[in-house]
Formats: C-alpha cells, structure tokens, sequence
C-alpha cells in the first residue's frame, strides 16, 4: 500500500475537539449575555422606579406650591392618614386636589395576590375638584405626609420595582426606593 504523503483534510478526532472548543466558546459567551441581560434588565427597573418616585413626587410639590393661592382665610391643606388635600383658587374660588393610595384589584395586578402582604404596591390617585379619580403613579409602596411646621410639609414617596429581581435578598427581591422632599407653602395666611 502506498502512504498519502501531504494529505490535506483534518480527522474526526480533530472535528470533534474543535466542536468541543468551539461548543464551550459558545456557552460563555452565552452565560455572559445571558448575565449581562438580566444585569440590563436590573438597571431599567431600577431607572423606572427612580423616575416613578421622582416624577410622583414632583407632581405633588409642584401642586403644593399652589396651596392656599387665593383661598382667602380657607386652609391650604389637609393631610389626612395617607391622603393630602391641597386647596388653591386656579379654576373656582376654592379648588381642591387630593392625593391618596388606592390598592390594586385582583384583576388589575394579578401577581399580588402571591405577594406578602408588606409588598402589596398601590396606585397613587389624584382627584381634582370632585371629579374621576385618576391613576397618577404605580406601585407605591407608601406614600407620608408630615406637617413639619405650619407651612412646611414634608412629602416622602416609596416605590417598589414591578417584578422580583432574583440578585436581590430583601423584600423577597423586590426593590424599593424612597424619594423625599420638604416644601414651604408660600400662600399660607397665618
């Protein structure tokens, strides 16, 4: 028998380890998507929360910076438990704006019904002058006013993430943030 010399082509031992390498080439690279992923993921949860609890907040001051604008010797606000009534004249001699948390229905958040009830989130409501409350912010977990002084009010907003974040060891991996401000009520008679 005559031997191939230079023979060209590649082994099936030689197939097999390159299918090897390039199979655990393969997998890191997706582990690392996979983790880079979720790491995303985490960051946009956390970004949403941030932005829900600010842009709550804002909103809030913003119509307590209002408060008592024209309302004669009417008081320019209320806290009363969880709710706020904030009384301005912008449209009728005395308008009213209330603030207040309503939990979620079964059918509007079904996945609460597997949650502690510590967790439960509410949706943050905002009534202006009677009419249709209307949903302002989700997934409040908490929502505190104080009356720090006469005219001071102090408004603190805690938000919960919408889904567990399987990284995260408290709240059984949901995340929370707290935002928090001071606002002096300007339009205040003393």
């Amino acid at each position: 028998m005559k031997k191939i010399k230079n023979s060209k082509g590649s082994t099936v031992i030689e197939i097999m380890i390159a299918l090897l390498i390039t199979g655990i080439v393969s997998a890191a690279a997706f582990q690392f998507y996979v983790k880079m992923h979720g790491q995303t993921m985490t960051q946009e949860q956390i970004s949403d929360m941030q932005q829900n609890s600010r842009a709550s907040l804002q909103e809030i001051v913003k119509a307590l910076r209002t408060a008592g604008y024209k309302v004669g010797a009417h008081d320019s606000y209320a806290i009363v438990g969880d709710s706020l009534y904030v009384f301005t004249s912008i449209t009728q001699p005395v308008d009213t704006i209330i603030y207040f948390l309503q939990p979620y229905s079964i059918l509007e958040y079904p996945a609460i019904a597997s949650l502690p009830e510590e967790l439960h989130p509410k949706k943050l409501m905002k009534q202006v002058n009677g009419g249709s409350p209307e949903i302002f912010s989700d997934f409040i977990n908490d929502i505190d006013f104080t009356a720090v002084t006469a005219n001071t009010i102090e408004v603190v907003v805690k938000v919960q993430a919408e889904s567990p974040d399987l990284d995260y060891e408290d709240n059984e991996g949901y995340r929370v943030y707290t935002a928090a401000e001071r606002v002096l009520i300007r339009n205040m008679t003393l």
